[in-house]
């Protein structure tokens, strides 16, 4: 029941990122990976209380030109989420693991119309938690392992501004992103998430248009 209210609630989504699609043919598209490093805070951007997780970022992005140095880039990605925090003195290591499905919709401004230069990166992003599980050991030894149970959250989406930097070659572009939630994880604890991530995206070449068919007489 949950993969089909996700599903209709992202149809809207969907919907834009096909126009979006049609729309980034002069752009481009394609897919991205990158590695989350997330924790948790109680106050924003650099400010985490905890230590970070490291965990994959995988997606796809559309590259929307409105000007040689100026377009939309709406994506869709798999993220991770969370935390680990440790105790050195009784040697327990928590870690608390959040997927969410999420669509960044930013604005990227490059420096230079050529190839090769920077661009940076800005934008709200929308997310939808799919699963989680939470972890702990003692003295190296894992003690606990549970999943958690999506039916008792309280509020499955989360709002997030992120912003970021990167460099761009004709193909290949690769950034540096820093995002937080700006809605909280849950109403019983006042935590956002916080996600640093590197990522490289690979943009698909434009297909090639085939001229009119020539007949031998």
């Amino acid at each position: 029941m949950a993969i089909f209210e996700a599903m209709r609630s992202f149809l809207p989504i969907l919907f834009l990122l096909s126009q979006a699609l049609a729309s980034a043919q002069n752009g481009g598209n394609g897919p991205r990976l990158g590695l989350d490093l997330a924790t948790q805070s109680v106050g924003g951007l650099f400010q985490n209380t905890n230590n970070l997780l490291v965990g994959p970022q995988v997606g796809w992005f559309f590259d929307i030109p409105l000007h040689p140095q100026f377009s939309i880039m709406p994506e869709i990605q798999l993220m991770t989420k969370g935390a680990v925090v440790r105790n050195q003195v009784d040697q327990i290591r928590d870690r608390v693991t959040y997927r969410y499905l999420e669509v960044p919709i930013s604005v990227k401004i490059s420096t230079d119309e050529k190839p090769g230069g920077l661009y940076l990166l800005a934008g709200p992003s929308l997310g939808y938690y799919i699963a989680g599980r939470a972890q702990r050991w003692v003295n190296g030894q894992l003690v606990y392992d549970q999943k958690y149970d999506l039916q008792n959250t309280d509020n499955r989406f989360q709002f997030s501004m992120l912003v970021g930097m990167g460099t761009e070659w004709r193909q290949w572009a690769f950034d540096v992103r820093a995002q937080t939630s700006l809605t909280p994880f849950s109403t019983f604890t006042n935590v956002q998430n916080v996600v640093y991530a590197l990522t490289l995206g690979y943009r698909l070449p434009p297909k090639k248009e085939s001229g009119p068919a020539e007949y031998e007489d």
